[in-house]
């Protein structure tokens, strides 16, 4: 058994024929048969029933192909990574929504323009994030724990083979317009926010409060908006008397317009970088994770 073979009876089972299949390879027919009906014998088994109309996949193929695809699938992973490394051309980070996503990655593509040519930034939820990392779809991901969430994430963590490295710990901070009635204090507490509106993200399963991105949740709250667009979420707060919680970590013309409040009695929360154990960090990665590492710093500094 060959990888070769794997593709043979996955080309054949997507397209319902051994005459379209080799078309689709480019292979005569005589040899797309002959390496499946190989396969057959060596296994013991067949995969396909051939009919005038068709081929149609037996109850042991079915079971073959899902192992097949698989397969398949990480060998395209692995291709891919060390064609990537020969002569990369693009980069790729899937986070939460940070608002200091942007200008980190402006300077990156000033300090990475002549080897990278395509920049990817997703801002997503936290299910989404991990997946993306999971699947090497996403060099970095970006998302936050705290105790309330950390042992459900690890645990996510640790089925992906995914490392998480801490960049430093944050306050929970209440973004406010100015001018909104609580804007002048020190800190607020929960029972303050009661009166007024919580913008907040939409996230993947309901069930599942351990990847929700807010790091506020209030049950008796009486007005909740929910966005996916951070965009949105900061239009809502800046044009209302609602409210939505973050980092703190806010940079550019953007922190000129809000009140960033810490949230009283909120407990510490840290970002991670994540990223997949089964590749190895290239430099640009790296150069993002440090300047992220010195911005967390710096913010840190200014809090305190």
């Amino acid at each position: 058994m060959n990888f070769q073979q794997l593709k043979y009876v996955v080309a054949v089972a997507n397209n319902g024929s051994f005459r379209e299949a080799s078309k689709k390879l480019y292979i005569a027919q005589s040899s797309l048969s002959v390496g499946i009906k190989e396969l057959e014998t060596e296994l013991g088994i067949t995969l396909f029933i051939r009919t005038n109309r068709g081929a149609y996949l037996t109850k042991e193929g079915k079971s073959f192909l899902k192992k097949a695809e698989r397969i398949l699938i990480q060998l395209e992973s692995l291709e891919n990574y060390y064609l990537s490394n020969e002569k990369r051309e693009s980069f790729s980070v899937a986070s939460q929504h940070y608002d200091f996503l942007g200008p980190l990655t402006a300077k990156l593509i000033t300090s990475f323009k002549k080897d990278i040519k395509q920049f990817r930034i997703l801002e997503t939820t936290t299910a989404n994030v991990i997946e993306e990392v999971k699947n090497q779809h996403s060099d970095l991901g970006i998302l936050y724990m705290n105790e309330h969430n950390r042992a459900a994430i690890k645990r996510y963590l640790e089925q992906g083979e995914l490392a998480a490295h801490s960049l430093g710990e944050f306050q929970t901070h209440i973004f406010l317009r100015q001018g909104h009635p609580l804007s002048e204090r020190k800190e607020v507490c929960k029972e303050e926010l009661l009166l007024y509106p919580q913008v907040r993200f939409t996230q993947d399963g309901n069930n599942f409060p351990y990847f929700y991105e807010d790091l506020i949740e209030i049950p008796e709250q009486e007005t909740v908006v929910y966005t996916s667009d951070r965009g949105t979420l900061m239009n809502i707060v800046l044009e209302t008397d609602a409210y939505a919680s973050g980092s703190g970590i806010v940079i550019g013309e953007l922190k000129e317009h809000l009140c960033l409040i810490p949230l009283a009695n909120s407990p510490k929360n840290k970002l991670y970088v994540i990223y997949s154990l089964k590749q190895t960090l290239s430099e640009i990665a790296q150069k993002f994770i440090d300047r992220l590492n010195n911005l967390i710093k710096q913010m840190n500094e200014l809090n305190n």
